[in-house]
């Protein structure tokens, strides 16, 4: 009896120990006795190996002393890293031998390898991406720490240039950087916490805070102690101060309209705002959003200036806090008027009538559907990822009526409208182009 007792105690331990080892995000602790690179650090001559989907099994960071080497750091719930690394295939074939494109996991190589045989948004490219990355790693965590996730480095020449988000791996910078050209880029900051207030007004008195009149927003510029797009729409109550706050950073102007006229959006539950995600225009496609406006470079980087310096001038930061539990649909109208104030513009939805491309039922019975969670395809993930995401079609719109819950069993189809047309019509649905009046985000001037 006392063993049986002492053993379960171990095993109790064991588990526990092994708990405390991970950290909040699931992932293995770090490689003790490893100092975290910085930019400008020299990079130590590192053994990188256990690398997949490559022609190498193995490669050490000396191999490229005069190329410039990029370690994506990226994990399979991470859906920016996912939907990035189509592009970041193309660039690796763009340059060739003068870069190495690597992504980074420390998830283990057989979840890894599964996950590219069967992630269907990757497999409808020809050919299927089949990202090179390295597995099971913790030694190039360590060297390079981070929290989220697209975390990115930059090596040239043997040392650390740059620490950014996914946003900055482009053809351009690339080509800056193999010009010799000194980077002066965002660095991607961890440490920085978007739900933490930017205005510490800690210092208040009780009475202050309490006044039904308390609260205050805050608009300022780019922050470069934290990445580009930093994670969308942040919104918190907090019952202890009682009080709610809503923030963006580091946002376009057309970033900030998406995200606010979304969020003023009313939905009852949940399950409605999942089924109107295939009619709202959340996507940044291009007839979903209509620019009315004089100067369009206050919203897109049209007169190809630099990157760098184009975000500095056009990205913002917002916060605002208010006193009691007020929800995110008028605090985001508030932020909608702040910003329309501001900056002389009038952001809304309106009805305009526009080319789609509508889903629609047939009168064939429906065909080879799933149940939910069995790695099918719903209509509205397919108007985001196979159609609006692309940005290369007519806006999509469903009519079937069937909810997001209803999945279906997809075929690799060859790209284009009429392959998945044909798909749809296997499934008893059918894919017309017509028009539509559907809702869209308009911006004009104002007085």
């Amino acid at each position: 009896m006392k063993l049986t007792t002492v053993i379960c105690f171990l095993l109790l331990l064991t588990s526990i120990t092994q708990a405390q080892e991970k950290d909040k995000y699931g992932r293995p602790p770090l490689v003790s006795g490893i100092t975290e690179l910085k930019i400008g650090d020299q990079v130590p001559d590192i053994l990188i190996d256990n690398i997949i989907n490559d022609d190498q099994r193995s490669i050490r960071t000396s191999d490229y002393k005069d190329r410039l080497l990029v370690l994506d750091f990226w994990e399979r719930s991470c859906g920016t890293c996912i939907a990035s690394m189509p592009k970041l295939d193309s660039l690796q074939r763009i340059f060739g031998n003068q870069i190495k494109l690597l992504s980074v996991t420390w998830e283990p190589e057989d979840k890894i390898i599964d996950f590219f045989n069967k992630n269907r948004f990757l497999k409808e490219y020809h050919p299927p991406v089949h990202r090179a990355s390295a597995v099971d790693d913790r030694v190039l965590r360590s060297y390079f720490r981070y929290q989220t996730n697209p975390h990115v480095i930059w090596i040239y020449k043997g040392k650390v240039i740059a620490i950014t988000g996914y946003e900055h791996i482009t053809n351009a910078n690339i080509q800056e950087v193999l010009d010799g050209k000194t980077v002066n880029w965002p660095l991607k900051n961890d440490s920085f916490d978007p739900m933490y207030s930017l205005m510490r007004l800690d210092g208040l008195s009780t009475e202050v805070r309490d006044s039904p009149y308390y609260g205050y927003s805050v608009l300022t510029g780019m922050s470069t102690s934290m990445q580009i797009g930093l994670g969308g729409l942040f919104f918190k109550q907090d019952t202890a101060r009682n009080s709610s706050r809503l923030a963006f950073f580091n946002q376009d102007l057309s970033s900030i309209y998406q995200i606010l006229l979304y969020a003023t959006k009313p939905y009852a539950t949940e399950e409605e705002m999942k089924k109107d995600a295939a009619k709202i225009p959340y996507l940044p496609h291009p007839a979903r959003s209509i620019l009315e406006v004089k100067d369009v470079s206050r919203f897109h980087n049209v007169h190809q200036e630099d990157q760098v310096i184009w975000e500095s001038k056009n990205h913002f930061c917002y916060e605002m806090e208010k006193q009691g539990l007020v929800d995110k649909q008028a605090l985001a109208k508030q932020a909608l008027i702040d910003l329309n104030n501001k900056f002389g513009l009038n952001g809304r939805y309106e009805k305009r009538k526009v080319k789609c491309l509508v889903f629609v039922k047939t009168d064939k019975p429906l065909t080879d559907t799933l149940p939910k969670g069995q790695d099918g395809m719903s209509i509205p993930a397919l108007v985001m990822m196979k159609l609006d995401y692309t940005q290369k079609y007519p806006p999509a719109i469903d009519e079937t009526g069937l909810t997001p819950d209803v999945e279906f069993d997809m075929m690799p189809d060859d790209g284009t409208i009429a392959g998945l047309r044909k798909e749809m019509q296997r499934h008893g649905l059918d894919l017309i182009e017509d028009e539509r009046e559907i809702e869209v985000l308009v911006i004009t001037d104002v007085q």
